[in-house]
């Protein structure tokens, strides 16, 4: 049986992207002060480990999404779009946020 090898190196992968892509990947990375390595990392750790969201909510979602038959992309745009919804259906954008004595 092959050993597993336990290493911190990290190997050197490149993506062809965009003009266009490349731009927005370069001032998104900025706005939080991270390169664009850092950015697409924890955007990728985030995808694949659940956002750094607890366990067993981290869990009920992989369970919901298996049960949907769906990847983690199509997933995440399924949660997106429910979201669309709660914005649509309960006061429009930032409703958490407004006081109830505001409209």
């Amino acid at each position: 049986m092959p050993r597993t090898h336990v290493t911190d190196e990290k190997p050197v992968i490149s993506f062809r992207m965009s003009f266009r892509l490349s731009a927005w990947l370069k001032d998104v990375s900025a706005a939080r002060g991270w390169s664009m390595n850092e950015y697409v990392v924890r955007v990728l750790d985030g995808l694949r480990d659940g956002w750094a969201l607890p366990i067993m909510i981290r869990d009920v979602l992989e369970a919901d999404r298996k049960a949907m038959g769906m990847d983690e992309f199509d997933y995440l745009c399924h949660l997106v779009a429910s979201r669309y919804n709660q914005i649509r259906d309960q006061g429009g954008p930032g409703f958490e946020k407004k006081s109830k004595g505001h409209r």
